[in-house]
């Protein structure tokens, strides 16, 4: 008896301990009444009226969680997203009674709530709120103005610690310098730490630099495409941005996108110079299939696959640039996906007929090639020139596929968040410009001495001794610059070293109208211009000619003949194997 009897005082004890210890019920104020939340367009408000604010609350279905950021200072740290404290009670329509009220968006953290007392901690100020100063919401909290003092400039990683593009990394030197310069920049205003407040989900995007703008009273920055709000943007160094030095300003990628300024004429002229391009290389092609007797030739093929990749690269990119902001992201990552492809294969095809036009002059002595050697050569060119840029592109692809954190030491190409192509300058040079840049180094070499063979082999001959003759073989040098790609180095030189864009107004067209000068000197050939002129009298004979003529052996070749046939003396069958080689293949 005396057993049950301590027993029951035992726990007797516990229970009332434990009910002394649980905290009495607290009202947390929430702005709005039951199902209802702040709507998107007064969330974007800088200040708001007190008298205001239930026209702003809207009907929200279905109905989104409340899933504040909690702190437990008893425990120090924070509680689980979503799960509230037992003692808290939902405070509906409460309102804080002052005259303005300031927007602090939920995204990024720049508030907690504290669990022991229900008070509104913001970001840098120095005392919490209590619950009549403030009231919370689903995606923000609004504090009296007098309250909340105007956010400062803000710097968006630690102190130490720089911005690479897609996370905060270790540098001591790249943080520094952004820090002094957001300090004078401030001139004077506290500097904070912090990324800007964005929507649940949304990436960070460079607005421009932080030097080329300025700062007005209320905190916001105003940029040469509009003006950001304050507590909306930060800055910092961001590793790997090439082009002017400085700290950059991020903000929300939907605000930068906005303030994004219009293509300039340098955007202009290289998107209309690609669409010029790209036509005259379908004339180009359409030349080359109109000449059915070269289809054999293995320069003939490597040159149609060159032209084709090129083409559809083209058209997309001018397609890219001439639109500019009105491509939807997905379509823009999906076009920046497939114009990688397509230039390193035109870039890994050009290489290949600098290789075959090497080999052709190299000593001066061809010999002819067996459509069996030809077919296999075609074959190492195909695995090489499809097979390397789908190599190339695939690994990008499956980089750009994986979370942000799967692969923190590998570089990820970032398609289609900053433009249509890739994210930033380090983006572009390991993914494309590296491959390509070695490529025409070899295509550079390749030309250099194919040339010497020819202006110091042939041209020393003592069959080559007129004047007419040497300037025959200099055209074809001039030929060599445009087949074997030369030109493309100013491409690689003009994004390295950067600067004004009238730089490079010159050398970016001409590279746009890479395929006028293709056609000129390859589609635009005398036996391509005589056998269209044939297909045209073929075409209008069959239009004349009755449809009962009969034939005879001076007639042009009917319709279903090859437009190419000709009426001259077949000739002789030769006995000899030497007949199935074929002649030495030229470019000229």
């Amino acid at each position: 008896m005396f057993v049950r009897l301590c027993t029951f005082i035992l726990v007797w004890g516990a229970i009332c301990e434990s009910e002394s210890a649980r905290p009495s019920p607290l009202a947390v104020p929430r702005c709005c009444p039951p199902q209802h939340g702040i709507s998107a367009a007064f969330l974007r408000s800088h200040l708001l009226r007190s008298k205001t604010l239930p026209a702003a609350c809207e009907r929200q279905e279905p109905t989104v969680p409340w899933a504040p950021l909690i702190y437990a200072p008893a425990r120090g740290t924070f509680l689980e997203r979503g799960r509230l404290p037992p003692h808290w009670r939902e405070a509906w329509s409460a309102i804080p009674e002052c005259p303005e009220l300031r927007v602090v968006l939920e995204h990024a953290a720049p508030y907690a709530l504290l669990a022991n007392n229900g008070s509104l901690l913001l970001r840098g100020a120095t005392g919490a709120l209590p619950p009549d100063r403030y009231c919370a919401d689903v995606a923000a909290a609004l504090v009296c103005a007098e309250d909340a003092e105007e956010p400062g400039p803000s710097k968006c990683c630690a102190a130490g610690r720089a911005f690479d593009g897609s996370r905060c990394i270790e540098d001591e030197a790249l943080s520094e310098d952004a820090l002094d310069e957001l300090r004078t920049f401030a001139n004077g205003s506290v500097v904070v730490g912090g990324w800007p407040s964005c929507a649940e989900g949304a990436n960070y995007s460079v607005a421009g630099l932080l030097r080329t703008g300025r700062l007005v009273a209320d905190g916001a920055l105003e940029l040469a495409g509009g003006k950001l709000p304050a507590g909306a943007w930060c800055a910092e160094a961001v590793k790997g941005e090439r082009g002017e030095s400085g700290a950059r300003v991020l903000t929300c990628e939907e605000l930068a996108r906005a303030l994004r300024p219009v293509r300039g004429a340098r955007h202009a002229l290289y998107g209309a110079g690609l669409a010029v391009g790209a036509a005259f290389l379908a004339a180009t092609l359409a030349a080359g299939f109109a000449l059915p007797a070269a289809h054999h030739a293995l320069h003939w093929r490597c040159q149609t696959y060159y032209v084709a990749a090129l083409m559809l690269g083209d058209a997309l990119l001018a397609a890219t640039q001439l639109a500019a902001e009105a491509v939807p992201p997905s379509l823009c990552r999906a076009l920046a996906v497939c114009m990688h492809f397509l230039f390193l294969s035109a870039f890994f095809w050009l290489n290949t007929m600098c290789f075959n036009i090497w080999w052709t002059f190299r000593d001066f002595r061809p010999t002819s090639l067996e459509r069996a050697q030809e077919s296999v050569r075609l074959r190492i060119y195909m695995v090489y020139a499809w097979g390397g840029p789908l190599a190339l592109a695939g690994a990008a692809l499956l980089l750009d596929g994986l979370p942000a954190d799967a692969a923190p030491a590998l570089l990820r190409p970032r398609f289609g968040e900053q433009r249509c192509w890739f994210y930033g300058d380090l983006e572009i040079l390991v993914y494309f410009f590296g491959p390509v840049g070695v490529l025409l180094l070899v295509n550079l070499a390749l030309f250099l001495s194919t040339t010497r063979q020819l202006t110091c082999g042939l041209w020393r001959r003592d069959e080559v001794k007129s004047t007419s003759e040497r300037a025959a073989l200099g055209r074809v040098c001039a030929k060599l610059v445009v087949v074997m790609g030369v030109t493309w180095g100013a491409d690689v030189v003009s994004w390295a070293a950067g600067g004004p864009e009238y730089v490079w107004y010159a050398t970016d067209l001409v590279n746009a109208l890479q395929g006028v000068f293709i056609f000129l000197v390859v589609g635009c050939q005398p036996h391509a211009w005589a056998a269209l002129k044939r297909a045209a009298r073929a075409a209008a004979s069959c239009a004349r000619a009755p449809t009962h003529a009969a034939h005879s052996s001076s007639h042009l070749p009917s319709c279903g003949e090859s437009l190419t046939h000709t009426t001259a003396a077949p000739a002789p069958v030769p006995t000899a194997p030497s007949a199935q080689r074929l002649p030495m293949e030229t470019v000229c």
